[in-house]
């Protein structure tokens, strides 16, 4: 949905900028058509050349759209949580280096909003209650639910998350002492 809207807006852009140049163009035209300097042939081609390059530019806005997922989103469908409603954003960045790239996500919460998430974190497939982190993840660690291997732990300020997948890693450790959460994945 929010492709066609991008479409739109910018067939709406381009199409109003190519009209105000073109509006600019026409006095200068009848000039040149009236004086005898522009034939017919040399204006079909201008206005070819001149509708080619509006829709070159259409092309490269188009292109600069971000299709990144919203790190809200990614991190929900990575953890199996659920984020409550109610918190800051802290730091979004997206750190692209060609094929590797990295996203940051820091946000905090309030006292009741991080409550619902250590529920929602208890709840959630990965939650593994039989293990304890303490800096280091041992295989031991991880569940393997319908073939993902990723565990939510307890940790000492709180929960770590871990999921290793390929040349992909997602981690997440959730501060229940200052209720902020901190997402990295990284691929590389």
């Amino acid at each position: 949905m929010t492709t066609i809207l991008y479409i739109f807006f910018t067939l709406i852009a381009v199409g109003f900028c190519s009209g105000i140049i073109f509006l600019i163009y026409l006095p200068f035209r009848k000039r040149l058509i009236k004086v005898g300097r522009l034939s017919k042939k040399l204006d079909k081609r201008i206005n070819l050349c001149f509708f080619g390059f509006m829709i070159l530019i259409g092309i490269v806005l188009f292109c600069f759209k971000d299709y990144r997922t919203p790190s809200k989103d990614r991190l929900e469908a990575i953890s199996n949580v659920k984020l409550p409603s109610d918190f800051k954003i802290i730091t979004d960045k997206y750190q692209d280096m060609w094929q590797d790239y990295c996203v940051i996500y820091e946000i905090q919460f309030d006292n009741q909003a991080s409550r619902e998430l250590v529920q929602s974190i208890k709840s959630s497939k990965f939650y593994n209650a039989k293990s304890y982190h303490n800096g280091a993840w041992k295989d031991s660690d991880l569940i393997l639910v319908d073939s993902v291997k990723a565990a939510w732990i307890k940790s000492p300020k709180g929960y770590d998350f871990g999921k290793p997948n390929g040349r992909t890693t997602y981690f997440i450790t959730f501060d229940t002492l200052t209720n902020k959460l901190s997402y990295n994945e990284c691929h590389d």
